[in-house]
């Protein structure tokens, strides 16, 4: 079963665009935390990668609406969960 997760908040931080090349070639990826909810709201760090990365720094406390992923995997018997942007929309 496949579910769409989105979250719409204001966007709290923009950290710089992280490059690398890999076997299939470069690649671009950026981190934005997104400040969610009413009354006790939450954070979270969406991995942007290619096209949706924000060339504009001046975005911060923009809302927006992010369509997600999230995936997990284990190195050395530790788990770690990337929620990954596949739509990153400014509202």
């Amino acid at each position: 079963m496949t579910t769409t997760m989105e979250v719409t908040g204001k966007i709290a931080h923009i950290l710089p665009t992280v490059e690398g090349q890999g076997k299939n070639g470069p690649w671009k990826k950026q981190q934005v935390v997104v400040e969610y909810g009413d009354k006790y709201p939450k954070m979270a760090c969406f991995t942007l990668w290619g096209d949706l990365i924000l060339e504009d720094e001046g975005l911060a406390g923009e809302t927006v609406e992010v369509s997600f992923d999230l995936e997990s995997r284990e190195n050395n018997g530790r788990w770690f969960t990337d929620a990954k942007a596949w739509k990153f929309k400014v509202l």
